[in-house]
């Protein structure tokens, strides 16, 4: 096996056993190519790169043999690599896509490894993802944007590029990831709604400075990313957190407490069928802010109050719904850690608590990965992995109860 290939799932298994084709064509955002390849890999997909000829005078076909581990396809032999190769994917993605490359394939033009890959793709009903990126004069030329508008209508997805300097740049490789997870992920939670807060609170001390906590907001993002990949409406509560908002999704943001609470009371009246309570609001406010910016040469004591509790009454408000909430400790022993789980499990009424101790190394706050323990009444379990892979399983557990309820 090829060394490269041992990062496959390092990061997630939201693209275990899927087999992405991945189509190069002549942009100078080929530079991105190994990047994205390795992206997609390490959330559990296997990658095969077609470039085209233009794409091997840019970056080297030996790169995207090390990126993916898989041999490259840089021309059409016997072995009708185009075809073997759309038989084998789960999705083909062409990134970057040129003007030169869109056209063809609006057209049905089978001069190029890449072009070649799509017309195979399409007719086998495969789906097709493009990322157009070039200059942005190109990019407004009115038969670009004809060629585009007709590959949307015969059913393949657009990631649109971000317009500045000139340039329609390539966007962001996680962006991509995400249209990628859209199109390969089983749908089955269409049909349900899902509320999801995210991200920390903030609570002024004057108009400048205020207390808050270390929350990046991942682990709600994750469960409202993975819960709209597999079909859900999605509402997002978000705090000033520093992960990217998530395209396609309804998000509200806060900054206090207050603004979250009321966001979240509001967002109770259409009913959702899964709520899950990631972000961490603060448990405290300052009595009275001031009014004008405190000097550093000035004495202050603060009067803290209570914040208002983010998940009072929320199973009098919708008792039919799946309610998650989330329990942080700090330092604690995995029996302390359960046991607190399991009192915020009984005080609230919940039907599922995500309990984490933010002090273990590569855990907790900002990091990409997290070590819970996960309980409800009927079931206890501990898990160390990535938030997306946590957001799953208890996405997993929410609509196997849900179904159970409707049987």
């Amino acid at each position: 096996m090829h060394p490269s290939r041992d990062i496959i799932g390092s990061k997630g298994k939201e693209l275990l056993g899927k087999k992405i084709a991945l189509g190069i064509c002549g942009s100078v955002a080929a530079f991105k190519a190994p990047e994205l390849a390795r992206l997609l890999m390490r959330h559990g997909a296997e990658v095969r790169a077609v470039m085209t000829k233009s794409a091997t005078e840019i970056i080297s076909p030996n790169l995207m043999e090390w990126a993916t581990g898989n041999e490259v396809i840089i021309e059409l032999t016997g072995k009708i690599e185009h075809v073997e190769t759309a038989l084998w994917a789960d999705v083909i993605l062409v990134a970057p896509a040129t003007a030169n490359t869109i056209g063809k394939i609006s057209q049905g033009i089978d001069d190029t490894t890449v072009t070649s890959l799509v017309s195979v793709a399409l007719g086998l009903k495969k789906p097709v993802i493009l990322v157009p990126a070039m200059h942005a004069s190109m990019y407004e030329h009115p038969a670009v944007k004809e060629n585009l508008a007709k590959i949307k209508k015969m059913g393949m997805v657009v990631v649109e590029p971000i317009v500045e300097e000139e340039k329609a740049k390539f966007p962001p490789i996680e962006r991509i990831f995400w249209h990628v997870l859209c199109v390969l992920t089983k749908k089955d939670m269409d049909g349900l709604k899902v509320l999801v807060t995210a991200g920390p609170t903030v609570e002024p001390i004057d108009p400048i400075k205020f207390i808050t906590n270390p929350s990046s907001g991942k682990m709600g993002i994750a469960f409202a990313k993975i819960a709209a990949a597999r079909g859900a409406e999605v509402t997002l509560i978000y705090g000033p957190g520093t992960e990217p908002i998530p395209e396609d999704i309804n998000v509200v943001q806060v900054r206090t407490t207050k603004e979250m609470k009321d966001a979240f009371d509001r967002a109770l009246e259409e009913h959702p069928d899964i709520v899950v309570a990631a972000a961490a609001p603060l448990d405290f406010e300052v009595e009275s802010p001031f009014e004008r910016k405190l000097r550093h040469d000035q004495p202050v004591l603060l009067k803290l109050k209570p914040a208002p509790r983010i998940l009072d009454d929320v199973k009098r408000k919708v008792p039919e719904a799946f309610v998650v909430g989330f329990k942080a400790e700090y330092f604690v022993s995995d029996e302390e850690l359960e046991n607190s789980g399991k009192r915020k499990l009984e005080e609230g009424g919940l039907d599922l608590v995500v309990a984490n101790d933010v002090a273990r190394p590569g855990a907790g706050f900002r990091a990409d990965r997290n070590e819970v323990i996960i309980i409800s009444k009927n079931m206890k379990s501990k898990m160390s992995a990535s938030k997306e892979e946590i957001a799953w399983t208890v996405l997993n557990i929410a609509l196997e109860e849900l179904r159970k309820r409707k049987s």
